[in-house]
């Protein structure tokens, strides 16, 4: 399982991209196909009580096939983390990102909220790890390590450099890498990379003003400097939401680049984000779709 789009070359974190089961989607697929031409059949032959039954059964299978299987997904941008299952979706900036696991299911652990002990631990519905693909994994792996005997043994004056590009017919080291990993273990990885580097991206934005004080400019500079540091502390350093920051820790409520709030509204996915919190709401199409054709084939099997 791999990213639906391919990143960029030069910024892989500066792309969107789409975790997701093959297996889910194509199953998917394959049961859109059938019922479409179920429902064509009925509607062309059907006339009878038992054929406005099925056709009810067939829309309530498809509305939970397609809230539990083609639906899930995980969506990685340069905001944060959107975590979509069945029922509920989760919108997790990358400041709020701890860590990214697998144990079952991918993982996503989340800060602590303030005045809390423990963050939320968020599992996937869409990217999960079994006991028979961790065996799979972990027999390529095995196979991966094993040493490869060769009649004659190549010298080592011919034996690339390390970090020289693969020769005619060899794998690359990342393609060796994901290929001894399961699905869920390269989305988490993949996920905990692109967290990484949001955090460094944030501790360097956090330096940048302490560097530029330790290292004073000409006279001018400095003069430009206090002033624009008085008019900060005179409008009370607001936020780029208009909301008063915490004294004594102004970056509290401010965007940080990487963080995953915008610069100006404060918020994140088209969603209200509280000083970069994670955010959960309902999908209430995702519910309809599975009640609506349940509540009809009740109806249609009691009348």
């Amino acid at each position: 399982m791999l990213s639906q789009q391919a990143s960029s070359r030069k910024d892989p974190d500066s792309e969107r991209e789409v975790f997701r089961s093959a297996g889910s989607a194509v199953l998917s697929w394959a049961w859109f196909v059938v019922a479409v031409i179920v429902l064509v059949d009925l509607a062309v032959q059907g006339r009878d009580h038992a054929a406005l039954v099925t056709a009810a059964a067939v829309l309530a299978i498809t509305g939970v096939v397609y809230s539990c299987a083609w639906r899930p997904r995980i969506v990685a941008d340069t905001s944060g983390i959107v975590i979509i299952n069945p029922v509920r979706d989760h919108q997790v900036p990358w400041a709020a990102v701890t860590k990214v696991d697998v144990v079952n299911a991918v993982r996503v652990h989340c800060a602590p909220a303030p005045g809390a002990t423990r963050g939320k631990v968020l599992y996937s519905w869409a990217v999960q790890s079994s006991a028979r693909s961790a065996r799979k994994t972990a027999l390529r792996r095995e196979v991966a390590d094993q040493p490869r005997f060769r009649l004659t043994p190549r010298p080592r004056s011919m034996q690339p450099p390390p970090g020289a590009a693969p020769r005619y017919g060899e794998i690359p080291e990342p393609a060796r890498d994901a290929l001894s990993r399961s699905s869920a273990e390269f989305t988490a990885g993949r996920l905990e990379e692109r967290a990484q580097h949001a955090r460094q991206a944030a501790a360097r934005a956090a330096r940048a003003p302490g560097a530029a004080d330790t290292h004073p400019g000409p006279p001018g500079e400095q003069a430009a400097a206090g002033a624009g540091s008085g008019q900060a502390a005179a409008s009370g350093q607001h936020a780029a939401d208009g909301q008063p920051a915490a004294a004594g820790n102004p970056a509290a409520d401010q965007p940080v680049p990487g963080s995953g709030l915008s610069e100006g509204d404060g918020r994140y996915g088209g969603q209200p984000a509280t000083a970069g919190r994670p955010v959960a709401q309902w999908a209430w199409p995702s519910i309809a779709a599975m009640i609506v054709p349940v509540l009809l084939l009740l109806l249609v099997v009691l009348a």
